[in-house]
């Protein structure tokens, strides 16, 4: 395995979460789209409609959020070129899930909210969506070499140096060859 690429075998389970996604989308919008849903209603305020796409858009959230927490722990075990994607998997998944969370919170809340409740529900999403932003644009500028080094990093098609004992190629900041361990020579 090149030490540059993710390895695909251990990441089946990506599978998994997406279809628990597209699943819970298709089921609250098709449910919530049901003349049984939409007619019944809680006071005349909320219907089951609202209900059901709260819960199935929330379940596909929090799958969301889950899948971008659980990449981030399956790039940590990966010493790649690719590592540096660890600092910034969950921050861009936080900033879309709590984006998104305004919409799906309003099917249940905004029936229930007047006018300067609904004013301090859109504070609160501002504040915590600028939250998610500058902890993504903190999470790139501690990640600025990597990222930089991952962009101009030119491979040529020679390696950079052989090692003399076996003639396995090593990159040109090796010290000691990574398959029989001699010394390089500098």
């Amino acid at each position: 395995m090149e030490k540059d690429k993710l390895p695909a075998a251990g990441w089946d389970w990506v599978g998994r979460y997406v279809a628990v996604i597209v699943l819970s989308l298709i089921l609250a919008t098709a449910l919530g789209n049901m003349d049984l849903f939409v007619k019944t209603t809680i006071e005349g305020k909320l219907n089951a409609s609202h209900i059901v796409e709260f819960l199935g858009y929330g379940m596909a959230l929090a799958a969301f959020w889950v899948l971008g927490q659980r990449a981030t722990m399956a790039v940590q075990r990966h010493e790649g070129k690719w590592s540096f994607m660890q600092h910034l998997i969950l921050p861009a998944v936080s900033l879309v899930a709590v984006a998104l969370a305004y919409s799906v919170m309003l099917l249940l809340l905004k029936p229930l909210m007047d006018t300067a409740l609904h004013n301090i529900y859109n504070w609160i999403f501002i504040v915590a969506i600028l939250g998610c932003a500058g902890w993504l644009v903190m999470a790139v500028l501690n990640q600025s070499a990597s990222l930089t080094a991952l962009f101009t990093e030119r491979r040529s098609a020679e390696p950079a140096r052989t090692c003399a004992g076996c003639g396995a190629s090593c990159e040109e900041a090796d010290k000691f060859c990574k398959r029989c361990g001699a010394a390089l020579g500098g």
